[in-house]
């Protein structure tokens, strides 16, 4: 099959591998969580009594892809190359990804096949997304949070009115809904000589909001006038911790605290285990607790996540709330599948949340500050367009790399690089080139490793001036 700019699995023909004995399901989402589907399996597997396997659907361009039943779908990339006759690698939007696939002719096609076949058909989502029409409840069904549910919760205004009506100490802000009313909010600051932060509703990774110190930063980035914003006062800290958990009928499950590496305003990686004191994470799962189950009052089961800042006198802020996967949710897994063994993994207990309403008994929390494994990771997304010029084969999978290091005593820390585009891939401004993730027993060593794979991955990329007739990264080809 050969949907959007490719499909691919050993060769360009995509899905061929599709088994009689064997029920499927789909992985809808970025390559970054692929890593998670293995987990799913047992479940399914326990429930439908037969072997399971799982078709993905991702917009990643890449020169190589591992061994699996894998369908690349990308509007935008496959447009540029039949344009330009460049291979460019597109990040869309999560809701517009979940929108073409939705209306793509293979992708319906390959669910119709698979329905002639199995009664049922599990979609799992890195991110769930209301755009997303082909469950119905019925034989298609969502293995995640409630779509509509999310998006009310992951926007930005909502979370700071909510974070408020609990209690949790905020940085001081307004919601705005207009852009004057955003400049009349930050001037308050700016003469204070304090800087802020801007946000629109919906904002991921530094994406749609800037730090800014003066009015015309803020009308150089946003344009939209009658919109909805959040203005903050930009509070100098320390660290930027983040938590990784689970929730279910208020049952609340917390996996990791870890500190999240941040350049300005975007998201680069997170480290684990946290510097913080015991009791300051005590405090951050606290607050996230009581959001957690503030969420599920509202509907909500599955993983989330939620981020802070902790400024220089130890006081804890809260950020946002990541209602999906956070881009960190592998590494966590891992680390539990080594310290916990035997212990329901993360994708595991959002499968009891959603189809169950309630997560399996006899968990056990990790310790987010002391831990016989050592990880970080650091997304290299270059703020302009570049080509990458040198390939990166894989060393090992992550999954791999994970089990090396805990098995192994003797060994120190080692890094693996996934997703990495591959040479002659171009890449769009704040696109991923490669994600760098490095593991080992103690966190300076593993520090220490990162910085080593970043290094070569911008070793082997260089800046790239697209053509001036370029397609835009707005546009909706299908």
């Amino acid at each position: 099959m050969n949907s959007g700019s490719s499909a691919v699995r050993r060769t360009r023909e995509g899905v061929h591998h599709l088994r009689p004995d064997r029920t499927y399901f789909l992985y809808i989402g970025e390559m970054k969580a692929l890593g998670l589907n293995p987990f799913l399996v047992p479940c399914l597997e326990e429930i439908l009594g037969g072997p399971v396997d799982f078709v993905a659907v991702v917009p990643d361009l890449l020169l190589r892809y591992p061994e699996a039943n894998l369908l690349v779908l990308n509007p935008v990339s496959r447009h540029w190359e039949r344009k330009e006759g460049l291979r460019v690698n597109f990040r869309p939007p999560a809701g517009l990804f979940a929108k073409w696939v939705s209306r793509d002719e293979t992708v319906i096609r390959l669910v119709e096949c698979l329905l002639q076949t199995q009664e049922t058909l599990f979609i799992h989502m890195f991110e769930s997304r209301p755009e997303m029409t082909l469950i119905d409840g019925d034989r298609i069904r969502l293995l995640g949070p409630d779509p509509k549910v999310a998006h009310r919760l992951n926007n930005k205004l909502y979370q700071y009115r909510l974070a408020q009506d609990l209690g949790l100490p905020v940085p001081e802000g307004r919601c705005c809904t207009s852009l004057e009313e955003v400049l009349e909010a930050a001037q308050e600051f700016f003469r204070a000589g304090e800087e802020v932060f801007v946000s629109e509703a919906y904002s991921s990774a530094g994406s749609n909001s800037i730090f800014a110190s003066c009015p015309e930063e803020i009308l150089r980035r946003f344009s939209e006038n009658q919109a909805s914003y959040l203005v903050t006062r930009r509070i100098p800290h320390r660290f930027d911790p983040t938590v990784l958990g689970v929730v279910a009928d208020e049952e609340v499950y917390l996996a990791s605290v870890a500190d999240q590496r941040m350049e300005g305003n975007r998201f680069r990686g997170s480290s684990f285990p946290t510097l913080l004191s015991e009791g300051t994470v005590e405090v951050i799962k606290e607050y996230t607790r009581r959001i957690a189950r503030a969420m599920a009052r509202e509907g909500y089961r599955g993983i989330f996540g939620c981020d802070y800042i902790v400024d220089h006198s130890g006081e804890v802020y809260f950020v946002e709330i990541n209602a999906r996967k956070q881009g960190t949710t592998l590494e966590s897994t891992l680390t539990m599948l080594h310290r916990l063994p035997g212990h329901p993994s993360l994708p595991e207990m959002e499968f009891h949340a959603v189809t169950r309403g309630r997560l399996p008994d006899g968990l056990e929390e990790m310790s987010s500050t002391e831990s016989e494994l050592a990880w970080a990771t650091y997304n290299v997304k270059p703020q302009r367009d570049v080509v990458v010029t040198g390939d990166l084969p894989p060393r090992s999978t992550e999954r791999e790399l994970f089990r090396r290091i805990y098995g192994d005593p003797s060994l120190g820390a080692d890094y693996v690089v996934e997703e990495h585009l591959g040479a002659g891939i171009h890449q769009m401004a704040g696109g991923f080139v490669a994600r760098c993730v490095a593991v080992g027993k103690r966190r300076s060593e593993v520090e220490e490793s990162l910085v080593r794979a970043v290094e070569e991955v911008q070793f082997r990329f260089r800046p790239w001036t697209p053509p001036q007739r370029s397609v835009s990264g707005e546009d909706d080809p299908q």
